[in-house]
């Protein structure tokens, strides 16, 4: 009998091409640094990279991302590094992480909550001094359009178009900031969202944008082109709605301004997000990573990150802005026959895989996994954190496993 225990739980052969151990303390310097080379080299050839992360609130998912995205700057020029946040906000904290600005503050000031911890301020703080050094810049940018009055400012900036265009400007960045608004608010118990309001204050800002695009697109400059489009792709859902088409998904949206984003500056971009956003198929949510998978083939690669115990951070807002506060919460024990157990019987604790070069049958079979967003498990949420059976290497190129995890450490005032 314990035998046969013993080989039933081993689930993954001895000796797999294309798996590299990574280090159980992250402190050992060496041979992370080894591991994160290695892991580098499989993913150096594409244009985009989607690293995404199990949950919203995990310190070493930040960690080990950020160690990669340097190595992928560094030794292969990347030169674009997304985060899931509004365009408009990363681009103004793209100019702080270019200047001398308390980056903390600016942290606080230019990006989703999300983000707003020790690991993030570490990479930023790097990307600034690599900077300082290097004529070809890394570019901060932000792909989701969650908050617009940032992207509506930057056109305000468009100057030399005539007051006709600067009226237009003015009125977008009142429509946007009315559409941040309603988004805010509804971290109140007591606001009630008036949909109507919503769908013909979106409807209105996105015909004016059109408005501009038609008269003034030619004559912007590349960072106006941008804020346009994504303004243009935050307004777009309430104005299909206003259509009674409810098929423009979020995930698609966002997949669109990668694009954009990407096209316009034709350099390689990371993108940090979370799986069900990365993910090649639909899980959970709609998947922008299929979406990006349809534009750029085999250059696109999606990097997950799992684990199986720990702790993660999380906040009780039901809307992730920047002023959001986070607690530590306890990871509940992984399902019977989950991923996380099947991942964490593995003899590497803490590894990364390359699926499209693991001759493992076992990623290709289907077992249930765990998906945390910002919010925090419950009884009454944890049924919307697990997926349905899913074949890991159809829905990810790799993963980075990592057994044992901690809470993401949120910055302070």
């Amino acid at each position: 009998m314990i035998v046969f225990l013993s080989s039933s739980l081993m689930v993954f052969s001895q000796n797999t091409k294309n798996e590299i151990q990574v280090p159980k303390q992250f402190t050992d310097h060496k041979n992370m640094a080894k591991a994160i080379r290695n892991i580098g080299k499989q993913l150096k050839d594409h244009t985009i990279v989607g690293l995404g992360e199990g949950t919203h609130g995990t310190k070493e998912f930040n960690e080990i991302r950020s160690e990669i995205s340097k190595q992928l700057i560094g030794k292969n020029d990347f030169k674009i590094i997304a985060f899931e946040s509004a365009y408009g906000d990363a681009s103004f904290l793209n100019e702080a992480v270019n200047s001398e600005v308390d980056l903390n503050m600016a942290l606080k000031k230019y990006i989703t909550s999300i983000w707003q911890t020790k690991e993030i301020y570490n990479l930023l703080t790097w990307i600034r001094d690599y900077n300082k050094n290097h004529k070809d810049k890394v570019i901060i940018s932000g792909f989701d359009t969650d908050v617009l009055s940032n992207s509506a400012e930057i056109l305000k900036k468009s100057f030399g178009l005539g007051e006709e265009y600067t009226a237009i400007a003015n009125e977008i960045k009142l429509k946007a900031g009315s559409q941040d608004e309603m988004w805010e608010k509804q971290n109140d118990p007591s606001f009630k969202l008036d949909m109507k309001a919503v769908i013909k204050n979106g409807t209105e800002g996105f015909l004016l944008v059109k408005k501009v695009d038609s008269l003034y697109g030619k004559k912007m400059d590349q960072s106006s082109k941008l804020a346009l489009y994504n303004l243009e792709q935050g307004f777009k859902i309430p104005y299909e709605a206003s259509k009674k088409n409810y098929d423009v998904s979020r995930d698609l949206i966002m997949a669109e301004m990668i694009g954009k984003i990407q096209t316009t500056y034709n350099k390689k971009m990371i993108l940090f997000a979370h799986n069900g956003h990365i993910a090649l198929k639909p899980v959970l949510v709609d998947g922008m990573g299929g979406y990006i998978k349809e534009k750029y083939g085999k250059k696109y690669y999606a990097l997950a990150t799992s684990t199986s115990f720990g702790n993660y951070s999380a906040t009780t807002d039901p809307r992730a802005v920047k002023s959001n506060k986070y607690t530590s919460y306890q990871l509940s024990n992984p399902l019977e026959n989950s991923w996380e157990v099947k991942l964490g019987n593995h003899h590497y604790e803490n590894y990364f895989v390359n699926f499209n070069e693991s001759s493992e049958k076992i990623y290709g079979q289907a077992f249930k996994m765990r998906f945390v967003g910002y919010g925090p498990i419950t009884p009454a949420t944890e049924k919307f954190t697990i997926t349905e059976p899913l074949k890991l290497n159809e829905c990810f190129d790799g993963i980075v496993f990592i057994k044992q995890t901690n809470a993401s450490e949120h910055l302070v005032n």
